[in-house]
Parts: structure tokens; sequence; C-alpha cells
């Protein structure tokens, strides 16, 4: 029975897709027929009145050469930023507080001008203590490379005469109580009095010859040494001192003041921004596309926000060679110095430069 009914059903499932093919085959368009010219040709049957001939082979049309002009730019704009041709990040070499800061923002002073100091009590005192260290030790060293003065030598000779005095008169007495012949010489006061002596003589000569003798190698090698050693630490405290101190390194004009009397500076951390603003240029970044139609001593014209767009001249002095990547794009740093002007310019300001690629 179970078998009976797995026969039907696989008999319905067989016409029911019989069914579903004839309706699709009923709803498909046919296709109209060609026209009769048309069916001649595609039987390959000629028109009447024509001789028949050989089949026509399709050809490919030769392409067309082109020409790629590039057009050529004649000027190219960009911005950049106003900067001195010569500026400067001053710093301390040292930490402290800041003692003084004569100068403000603004102030033209000349190279060698004292800008800003620390609190340098402590710096001072170490100066002066290795300063005598080094005095003393120079006169060590010019000593020892004298050698002995004559009062010296004149101490030491008189000294090594009393000794060989002392020596002759223990000599005397030792001789008159039986001199090596007395088996008891040695525990009597003769005999003592004569090694006593003669110790002494023995020192003095040693010191005379050190002194006639002087100054020896080994001498100069340690008052040399000495002397290097108090210098080092001069120059070191000295060194420490001036770390302390900013001194203007050329004539400029103080652009910005970070720190304020009485507040802890940190070494390396820049104090003042100085900057020579008789020299100004542009700073910008171009990207290598524009950079392209640029090429040093090109003309250009700048005009600066900050003066109403007031337009200035100029030529492009340097194309800078290591680019910086920003967002998938190359930037490559071009200066553009400006023409003398009377006109004060700062850094920091924005400006347009339009450069001329073209005569």
């Amino acid at each position: 029975m179970h078998s009976r009914n797995k026969i039907v059903f696989t008999i319905l499932i067989v016409v029911f897709l019989a069914g579903l093919a004839l309706a699709c085959t009923a709803t498909s368009p046919t296709p109209a027929s060609p026209a009769g010219p048309a069916r001649g040709a595609m039987s390959g049957t000629p028109p009447p009145g024509k001789p028949a001939s050989a089949p026509s082979t399709p050809t490919r049309a030769a392409p067309t050469p082109t020409l790629s002009v590039r057009a050529a730019i004649s000027k190219v704009k960009f911005a950049g930023t106003i900067v001195a041709a010569n500026q400067v990040s001053l710093a301390f070499a040292t930490s402290g507080r800041l003692k003084e800061l004569p100068v403000a923002e603004g102030t033209r002073v000349s190279a060698g001008t004292l800008l800003a100091a620390l609190d340098t009590t402590i710096l001072e005192a170490q100066v002066a203590q290795a300063k005598a260290a080094l005095d003393l030790a120079t006169a060590n060293w010019k000593r020892v490379q004298s050698g002995p003065t004559s009062d010296e030598i004149a101490l030491a000779r008189s000294n090594l005469d009393r000794a060989k005095a002392a020596v002759d008169q223990a000599q005397a007495a030792y001789d008159r109580a039986g001199g090596a012949g007395n088996p008891f010489i040695q525990m009597m006061p003769q005999g003592a009095a004569l090694q006593q002596a003669t110790l002494a003589y023995q020192i003095a000569l040693a010191q005379y010859n050190q002194a006639v003798n002087r100054p020896t190698e080994t001498e100069r090698e340690v008052s040399k040494a000495q002397l290097a050693q108090a210098q080092a630490a001069y120059d070191l405290a000295q060194q420490s001192l001036n770390n302390a101190r900013i001194i203007a390194p050329f004539d400029g004009v103080i652009v910005s003041v970070t720190p304020k009397i009485g507040e802890s500076v940190s070494a390396f951390t820049p104090v003042i921004v100085f900057a020579d603003l008789t020299q100004m240029q542009v700073l910008a970044y171009v990207d290598e596309t524009t950079l392209a139609n640029i090429r040093v001593d090109q003309p250009a014209t700048i005009s600066v926000d900050a003066l109403g767009n007031q337009v200035f001249t100029g030529r492009v002095s340097k194309i800078g060679l290591l680019a910086t990547t920003t967002g998938n794009i190359v930037n490559v740093p071009v200066r553009i110095d400006i023409d003398k002007t009377n006109v004060p310019l700062s850094p920091g300001w924005s400006a347009i430069v339009e450069v001329t690629t073209r005569p």
C-alpha cells in the first residue's frame, strides 16, 4: 500500500512539471520573419538580374592617431606663512627660576645683549670655589716647574751640615768609650747616641738630594694633572653659569617671550623667539603637481591678509629637499624672499603667493 502511494505521488509531480513547461512555451514571443531581400541574402540567393558574388569580409577601421597637448601654465598660486629669514627659538641649557627679563616683545637689541637670566647665586659660588682651586693648582705647577729656590737649597745644606757635625761629635764620644772594641758599647749611651746621629744624618742627606734634584718627572706629571683637573672643574662651573643666561646671538627683535619673572623654567624649553626682521620670507608647503612648475629665481607677488591684501614682490629663493606627506598628499617646502619694503611684516601672518612660471 505504501509503495502504491509513492508511485501515484511521483506521477502527479511529473504531470505537474509537464504542464508547467507547456505553459511557458505557449507564452514565449515568436520572432518576426525577416523581409524578402534580407531573407534572400540570408539564404545566399542573389537578387534577380545580378550575378552572384563571393561573400564580403568585414574589415576593422584603423585607429586615428591622437596628440596629447599639455596646456602651458603661466602662473601658480598657493598659500603660505610669513617668516623671518633668520629666526631662532632661544632656551636655557639648565633649569631654574627666572630672575631677570630686561627685554619685552618688540624690543630691538644688538648681538651680545642679555635677554634673560636665571637665579645664579649658587652657580656663582661654585665658580668662585673652582677659581680658587685653579689658582692653587696653578701656583703649585709653577713652583714644581721652576725647581727649588736658593733658600730651599741653603736650608737643606744647613740641615745636612748640622747632622754631619752631630755624627762627628757622637763618633768621638763613641771612640772614647772604647768604640767597637768595647763589648758593652751598644748598651752604653755613646752607642745609642751614635745610632741616632747617623739616622738623622741619612735623613738630612736624602732631603738635600731631593732639594737639589727637583723637580722629578713624577712631580712634573702630578702637578700637570692637578692643574688640568682644576681647569676642567672651573670651565664646567663657568659653563653652568653661562647656561643660566640667554644672550642675543645677532642683531634682531624680540618676537615673543613665554615665561614671567619668578616662574620655574625647564632646560631646553623655548623661552624667547628672536628674529632679524630686515629680511622676510614666505614659507609654503607646495604639492608635487604645483611644484612641477616652480623654479628658483622665478618672480612672485605676495598678498598679505593682515594688511588688507596689500601686494609685495619677491622671488623664489629655495625649494626644500625633504618632503612631508599629509593625507596622502606630498608637500615640499618652498621659500620666497620678499623684496625690501618699509612696511612692517610680522612672522606668522598668512600670505597668498602667485608665482609667474612663464614670462
